[in-house]
């Protein structure tokens, strides 16, 4: 349930949400994101089947197909979200919604208020650097930006972290509340890719976590592996969004590809 809006830069609304389902909530990496589904106009609640308890990822995929089937008028709209912060007793959560220029998630962030109601699974989380990183590098467009900002505030003292974030102006550049040694280069969306290759990437040993729209996900590992020679091993990457598909259609996909016995895309 909502508990309160607020809006930390122009183009961000942070909702907080709070409820005694919250407890349950697992906690995962810094990076941990939000399966969310957000009720229809006219909608009180979500239409979405119930998860069942404990669920497997087998569990899991067959629910996402309930939930496919579901006839269009009726199916919820899903988008990911990162859970940008988490408070105890009680728990609360805030999620940050980039107001793109159209879009579901757009539509009922807008119109949201206290005491409204949304459904999520998850949270996930890839985040997972290893004893033998000397540093990490950040690499995100706006999509990003929430969880860079988590995993900056996960930083113990002293931290080496190498930041590469794209937004659409200087007022969506944040200050990151970190107690990590970080240096920030922030760029627009257009020159990510790009921008990457003048990058000084953390000196020994990197661990790279990149994130944000799928195929310069995939172009900037591309950069990682073959030109800074980044171990496959060492890149955590997902796209957050697929340019020109909604996330019901790349949902859709995932699970035909799982069917197929094809392994997710890896360049």
């Amino acid at each position: 349930m909502v508990r309160a809006i607020e809006r930390p830069t122009p183009r961000v609304l942070r909702v907080t949400l709070a409820g005694p389902d919250l407890a349950d909530v697992p906690r995962a990496a810094p990076d941990g994101y939000l399966k969310m589904f957000f009720p229809r106009p006219g909608d009180v609640e979500p239409a979405v089947p119930p998860m069942p308890a404990a669920a497997t990822p087998e569990d899991v995929s067959a629910w996402f197909r309930t939930y496919l089937a579901l006839p269009d008028t009726e199916r919820s709209p899903i988008r990911t979200y990162t859970l940008r912060r988490r408070r105890e007793d009680p728990v609360e959560i805030d999620v940050d919604f980039v107001l793109h220029e159209s879009g579901p998630a757009r539509d009922w962030v807008l119109r949201a208020g206290p005491g409204d109601h949304v459904a999520f699974t998850g949270p996930y989380g890839l985040y997972a650097p290893r004893d033998e990183h000397d540093g990490v590098l950040l690499v995100g467009d706006e999509t990003a930006v929430p969880a860079i900002a988590a995993i900056l505030g996960d930083l113990p003292a002293g931290a080496r972290a190498v930041v590469l974030a794209a937004v659409r102006d200087v007022t969506e550049q944040l200050t990151w509340d970190t107690d990590g040694d970080v240096t920030t280069t922030w760029t627009t969306p257009d020159r990510l890719v790009d921008d990457l290759r003048g990058v000084v990437f953390p000196s020994g040993r990197s661990y790279v976590w990149l994130a944000g729209e799928a195929s310069a996900v995939r172009a900037m590992r591309r950069h990682a592996v073959t030109v800074r020679g980044v171990p496959k091993g060492d890149v955590c990457f997902t796209g957050y969004w697929r340019r020109g598909k909604s996330e019901e259609q790349t949902v859709r996909e995932a699970l035909a590809a799982a069917e197929r016995g094809e392994a997710p895309e890896d360049d």
